[in-house]
């Protein structure tokens, strides 16, 4: 099934009546989105710890990865605000940490606003560790879409990006 297939021509328009005659086109391209996102996530993780291209250097985790690049990206939090930023329970985002903090990778502070709070940052071999993993997770990509044009590289980010703000809504939603 193509875009044409389910929209006609692409005209950028929603058609989302309910009991129109597109109800089983859509359940249809539903089908396939929740099937295909099932599969992205086992090949992904399965191409992403097998995709280590030197000896010796193993590829972090998901939770490890993403955990990490929050705190790197945003800079050091509590373990509460890191769970809802995440969308994770605080008693997963500990045990995390905690395997990160093992590793050398992320260091836990007080915080100098509330000497009573404890902060968590990523520490020097953390951050190093995790631009080696974000490069051999470019290179495993670029070679597995080395044949889409820049633009369907773009697009595919794009809409992936879409994706994750909707399903973070979608949770926000649901616990509110």
């Amino acid at each position: 099934m193509t875009i044409e297939d389910v929209s006609g021509p692409a005209t950028g328009r929603h058609d989302d009546d309910p009991g129109g005659p597109q109800d089983d086109a859509a359940a249809a391209v539903l089908s396939r989105i929740e099937y295909q996102v099932a599969q992205l996530m086992r090949r992904a993780d399965r191409s992403v710890s097998r995709g280590s291209k030197r000896p010796g250097t193993g590829t972090m985790d998901r939770a490890a990865y993403l955990l990490l690049h929050h705190l790197v990206s945003e800079g050091a939090e509590n373990v509460n605000v890191l769970a809802d930023r995440l969308g994770l329970d605080a008693s997963t985002v500990t045990r995390q940490v905690a395997v990160l903090e093992k590793a050398g990778h992320v260091r836990r502070t007080r915080d100098p606003h509330d000497g009573r709070a404890v902060l968590v940052e990523p520490t020097d071999e953390g951050v190093e560790a995790l631009a080696e993993n974000r490069t051999e997770r470019r290179a495993l990509y670029g070679e597995v879409l080395g044949s889409w044009t820049r633009l369907d590289r773009a697009l595919l980010a794009e809409l992936l990006g879409r994706l994750n703000s909707s399903l973070t809504d979608y949770r926000r939603r649901a616990e509110d």
